[in-house]
């Protein structure tokens, strides 16, 4: 052993004297040579939840140099010189991508393997992801909305969330980069833009999407044997892009441009090339004001997708979004004529063949029918004009190159899906609290709990902290460190609660929610399809709870006669009311305790205040006043 031990370090040593490393200056943080690093799904450490990316570099040595202007920092850093064990231009250049086609093509038997998926003819990539992730047929949506997305047609589609719509526009983005070939000096330009309404819907698109974009080692089973996808040859070429997965670089470049995250880290991935960039309006374009070749690839784009279209107008993005739609509008022949010269200058092609996409659960007949019978937005030279405020204003002010979008609405009659079960409780304001308590021990489960205002939730969070019950907040109002971190809980704790306003409405995709109380009425009926459809996703059962105080009856049967239902639709939850008279006293207990806490926290503020203000202005106060 001793022996072998020595040769491991003989050959080691070696190896080392070989690869001799050089130092090399930088001049600033950004220019460093960053390496991203995963980060386990729990290290351990307290408050590191928020950190949504890694990077490092190694063999560092901060230099600080005297100049005439100053004190400068500078870093070293020791690396392997171009000369030695490097790979050669070409072979970087693979490594990167930058090959003539970005993916390998491997055979896949999609009609025996994925028979339903057989006729879309998907790059085999995708089909092998499709596969090994199992998913053997596609949804209604995607059924309807890929055939014309694949021949080029634009669309709007309507459906309950959790019907698939990410992969429905996701697919075909994606089918398009992986069967065109990019030259091997060009670098990744922009080809699709994705609009979503909040971060955290952003970061569950990139999620999805991400998952398609790297070379995966399966194997599947045919007939005749087991079959390696990975190590399939192609005919007279080296084996599929082993290069690309050695080092697990993507064949699709996907960027997340939101805010909460570092500025820096996202224009350094600008700076690299992307494929499809994922933003919200707000981030996106502050970075367009700021970035001119990220504008001219904006519009020279292929793909543009507008996911929860209804919600970006709700949550206040409709100027920003005015904005960046007002980049895609076709310019009339004199500014065409300087666009295109400024797009050749950057290696842009003025070519326009942009395919939209927009997907909402949510739009109503009028407007699908308005549509169709469209006409071209006008924008002047000066590209100034009144900004959409409803989500009509923004749709009739996209410039769909489709004469005639498709429009796709497969939405439920009445806003619900056929494996959502519906109850309620009618009960006093003041009883609330006690019926909640009652379902959440009754009927034990992931549970989403709907109030509209966040004092509801404050109220509520100490009260069920009280009783035991595993509860988690989400509103507006907590950083977004917090919100990620609680959500991340919520999913991987049972029978978590999830206090929460209708920010978590749309979009989220929560896995395995069982069960959604309205705690408090919605506001319309669709933040009422929203919320509900946050269970009973991807075809499974779920069950909504609609509580209902008797000043609150008119206005669930608006919400319901809106929907084209009535109040008699929803049946009334049974109730064992022996066990809910018992519970009466705990509820009725837990009050007392955390009114006597909040006095006490509210003591010990003012005393603490008191304190610190007197030591700050140097003033003796008696030890009796702080008691």
């Amino acid at each position: 052993m001793a022996a072998l031990s020595n040769a491991k370090r003989k050959s080691r040593q070696q190896s080392r004297s070989s690869c001799k490393k050089v130092k090399l200056q930088y001049a600033s943080l950004d220019d460093l040579p960053w390496k991203s690093v995963s980060r386990p799904v729990e290290t351990g450490l307290d408050g590191d939840d928020g950190i949504l990316e890694l990077e490092e570099v190694d063999d560092v040595e901060i230099v600080h140099e005297e100049t005439d202007g100053g004190r400068v920092v500078k870093f070293n850093v020791l690396e392997v010189p171009d000369n030695i064990n490097k790979p050669s231009s070409a072979d970087r250049k693979a490594a990167a991508g930058e090959g003539a086609h970005l993916a390998p093509a491997f055979p896949f038997d999609s009609a025996t393997l994925l028979p339903k998926w057989h006729s879309f003819n998907f790059h085999p990539h995708l089909l092998q992801v499709l596969h090994k992730q199992s998913f053997t047929s596609p949804t209604p949506i995607q059924s309807q909305a890929l055939p014309f997305a694949l021949s080029g047609r634009d669309i709007v589609g309507v459906a309950e969330t959790g019907s698939g719509k990410t992969l429905a526009y996701g697919l075909p983005i994606l089918h398009h980069i992986l069967a065109q070939p990019r030259p091997a000096t060009q670098r990744r330009k922009l080809q699709a833009l994705i609009l979503a309404p909040t971060r955290e819907l952003a970061l569950q698109v990139s999620d999805h999407l991400n998952a398609f974009s790297r070379i995966v080692s399966t194997t599947v089973k045919e007939e005749h044997g087991e079959v390696d996808l990975s190590n399939v040859k192609r005919k007279g070429k080296a084996p599929a892009n082993s290069t690309q997965d050695a080092q697990g670089l993507p064949l699709v470049s996907i960027a997340v441009l939101v805010g909460g995250m570092s500025v820096q880290k996202q224009r350094r991935l600008l700076d690299r090339g992307i494929d499809v960039l994922i933003a919200t309006p707000g981030r996106l374009w502050d970075t367009l004001e700021e970035d001119e070749l990220l504008v001219q690839q904006v519009r020279n784009m292929r793909f543009l997708v507008l996911d929860e279209a209804d919600r970006m107008i709700e949550a206040g993005h409709f100027a920003e979004m005015d904005n960046i739609l007002r980049l895609t509008v076709r310019q009339s022949k004199e500014d065409e004529i300087e666009a295109e010269g400024t797009a050749q200058e950057n290696g842009i092609s003025p070519e326009d063949g942009l395919q939209t996409f927009v997907f909402s659960a949510t739009l109503s007949k009028d407007l699908q029918r308005n549509l169709k019978r469209r006409s071209r937005p006008k924008v002047g030279k000066t590209g100034k004009s009144k900004p959409s405020s409803t989500l009509d204003d923004l749709l009739l002010r996209l410039d769909f190159r489709d004469p005639e979008p498709e429009v796709i609405d497969i939405s439920p009659e009445g806003g619900v899906v056929s494996t959502l079960q519906e109850s309620k409780i009618e009960c006093l304001s003041a009883d609330k609290d006690t019926y909640l308590y009652y379902f959440l021990l009754r009927y034990p489960g992931r549970s989403l709990v709907f109030l509209s205002a966040i004092d509801g939730i404050r109220r509520l969070m100490p009260l069920m902290e009280l009783l035991n019950l595993k509860v988690f907040p989400l509103h507006s109002q907590l950083e977004q460190r917090q919100r990620l971190k609680n959500l991340d809980r919520f999913k991987t704790v049972p029978n978590a609660i999830l206090l929460a306003t209708d920010i978590a409405a749309r979009g989220l995709d929560i896995p395995a929610v069982d069960h959604v109380i309205h705690y408090q009425i919605p506001r319309s009926a669709d933040i009422f399809i929203h919320r509900n459809g946050r269970t009973a996703r991807a075809m499974r059962q779920g069950f909504s709870l609609l509580m209902c105080a008797p000043d609150e009856r008119r206005v669930v049967r608006t919400l319901l006669s809106s929907l084209g239902r009535h109040d008699s639709d929803i049946p009334e939850l049974p109730m064992e009311l022996t066990l809910v008279d018992s519970l009466k006293t705990r509820i009725h207990l837990a009050r007392q305790i955390d009114s006597q806490q909040h006095k006490v926290k509210k003591r010990n503020h003012e005393r603490n205040w008191l304190r610190e203000t007197a030591e700050a202005m140097e003033i003796e106060v008696d030890s009796d006043i702080l008691r």
